[in-house]
């Protein structure tokens, strides 16, 4: 309604768990944290808590998009299931046999399918979300479902998220087995005065295009005021709030206006108490304006109604015709899923004709770099060069760079400006299948690590790149620091969540589908099933280009399959011609 008045690309203030706006207050960051340590442990429970409305299913959601590939997930979501449907529940999203209706059976099924995972040296985790709503019973079974394991490690790992009543129900006498086996706990709190006036001017500049809306002071203490700091009731004060604004015509949200906004709110959450008014005193007042209407009317003479009402329409204007423009361009049929039969198209490298008539980086040996030049804010560096690739401003907020763990903080530093992170140790080789500019972190003399951005990528030559040196080196010399460890920042162009199909809803299914038949599968019928001519062009394109072949789409073949689609704009770092790199191209 109002997006374009204000220059959004969408509401900025939506209900929904979006992980692109994800804001990490300091409880945020520590819960973030807890869940990242855990998965790297792999052992025990872990339980986070928070009200309602402070962001934990956005967390939870943040947390799974950011999985290795190596690591297996089920999430669960508002469990009031009692303990066979849970299991049941659990192996459906692991695509396993559910059928059986008791839990041996289940639990029989389900531990084949870790000892599997866990021979091919792969995590797995169960994320519970809403676990508030889990009997003691159920609880209990879960407690057993971690009995699962080896002599040396645990098979599963339990990750139980919900409201503050959780603690309470895990603290109890007949729980106490489980409480025990509980190895990490985090409270997520509401944000302070200071985070929800970030909170809000973050979730603007993410939905902005061209920011058309300012809030003042007196607008800020208003919304904290009624939200108390909770994410969601901040999110509706500040949607009512912009409404308002537009309704009034103004680009400013003022004090005013949001104290109007916030009483509103507040009478519809009352709204039984001022319905008895209604029926007695309303009448009683509307009684007494008609007699007043009736007495001025008398005294001043009817007006001429029917003047009125032409002099109103003359000054309605008439409406425009729309203007619907229908592409009449048929795409080429293909019929068979092989993308061998694709012509291959040449990827160039990315670089903008604007580039070209800049001065070129300064050139700097590896070696010189690491030793003279300020390596400690590399990290923030690293990833605005890589990202400034792709032709996107970055915006890293301040406050994301006391974030320890590295790929915590390039997860959400990108997710801040619509970007994806894919985490690798794989070294160069899945880079080069990749073909995407990539945050490598190489450690020189066992002081902090140095991350630099591969720009280019040919044969054996690397060049690394920052904001003010191009580093012209090769595999064998950036060997001695590098452990193979990267960082690959990519766009999710058609959003595309989770992995297709074991955690993935209908509308994925179909917008993967679609990007399948741009890409020249023309068998793939447009549906919300992952069918076998689906599974069949994933296993297509995944054997064409040397990767796990399993029919699932996760961050790699996503990436790969935006690769495909040539009318995406995405930079790329192979060419038989080194990219002209220049200073305007990565700051």
């Amino acid at each position: 309604m109002y997006e374009k008045f204000f220059g959004f690309k969408e509401r900025p203030f939506q209900l929904v768990p979006n992980p692109a706006y994800l804001f990490l207050s300091k409880s945020h960051e520590d819960a973030l944290a807890h869940l990242t340590y855990a998965v790297s442990q792999g052992d025990g429970f872990v339980a986070i808590t928070g009200e309602v409305g402070t962001g934990k299913t956005t967390l939870c959601r943040v947390f799974l998009e950011n999985l290795e590939e190596q690591t297996e997930a089920a999430y669960i979501f508002n469990p009031m299931l009692d303990a066979v449907q849970l299991l049941k529940a659990v192996n459906d999203e692991f695509g396993i046999n559910a059928q059986a209706d008791n839990t041996k059976d289940l639990i029989d099924t389900l531990n084949k399918f870790l000892m599997k995972k866990k021979s091919q040296g792969k995590k797995v985790i169960l994320l519970i979300d809403e676990a508030q709503n889990l009997g003691k019973d159920v609880l209990e079974q879960l407690r057993l479902l971690s009995n699962l394991e080896t002599t040396t490690s645990k098979l599963i790992q339990i990750i139980l998220v919900g409201q503050p009543e959780l603690r309470d129900i895990l603290d109890s006498h007949e729980l106490r087995q489980l409480s025990q086996r509980i190895t990490l706990s985090c409270h997520i709190t509401p944000l302070n005065f200071k985070e929800t006036r970030e909170y809000i001017q973050h979730r603007i500049r993410i939905a902005s295009q061209k920011s058309g809306i300012k809030f003042s002071s007196s607008a800020f203490k208003s919304i904290y005021k009624y939200s108390g700091g909770i994410p969601r009731l901040t999110n509706i004060a500040c949607d009512r709030a912009i409404l308002t604004a537009y309704g009034l015509n103004q680009h400013k949200i003022t004090g005013s206006i949001t104290r109007a906004s916030v009483r509103e709110l507040r009478l519809r959450k009352d709204g039984k108490t001022t319905s008895r008014f209604e029926k007695k005193d309303i009448l009683a007042v509307s009684g007494i304006c008609l007699f007043l209407i009736l007495i001025f009317f008398y005294i001043n003479g009817i007006p001429n109604i029917t003047k009125i009402l032409q002099k109103s329409d003359n000054n309605i204007p008439e409406p425009k015709p729309l203007n619907i423009i229908v592409s009449s361009e048929e795409k080429p049929e293909i019929t068979e899923p092989e993308l061998e039969k694709i012509p291959y198209e040449e990827k160039q490298p990315f670089v903008t004709e604007e580039q070209k008539d800049n001065p070129s980086l300064e050139s700097m040996s590896l070696n010189n770099y690491l030793t003279t030049q300020d390596i400690s804010s590399s990290r923030h560096q690293a990833l605005k060069t890589a990202i400034n690739l792709w032709q996107t401003d970055i915006a890293v907020m301040e406050y994301l760079t006391s974030i320890e763990d590295t790929q915590t903080f390039f997860s959400v530093a990108a997710g801040q400006n619509t970007m994806s992170i894919l985490y690798t140790n794989e070294g160069l080789d899945l880079i080069r299948k990749l073909d995407l500019p990539a945050i490598i972190e190489l450690t020189f003399q066992e002081i902090e690590p140095v991350y630099l951005t591969i720009g280019s990528l040919n044969d054996n030559e690397i060049i690394l790149i920052t904001d003010q040196y191009q580093i012209n080196t090769t595999y064998e010399d950036i060997k001695p620091y590098w452990s193979g460890t990267a960082y690959i920042p990519w766009k999710n162009f058609s959003g595309l969540t989770g992995i297709i199909p074991r955690n993935s809803d209908d509308d994925n299914i179909i917008k993967l589908k679609i990007l399948l038949q741009d890409i020249g599968f023309k068998n793939i019928k447009i549906s919300p099933d992952y069918d076998n001519e689906t599974q069949a062009a994933i296993e297509a394109i995944q054997k064409k280009n040397n990767i796990i072949i399993d029919g699932k789409v996760g961050p790699i073949t996503k990436i790969i399959i935006y690769n495909e689609k040539k009318s995406f704009n995405i930079p790329h770092i192979s060419s038989s011609k080194l990219p002209l790199l220049t200073r305007e191209a990565v700051n």
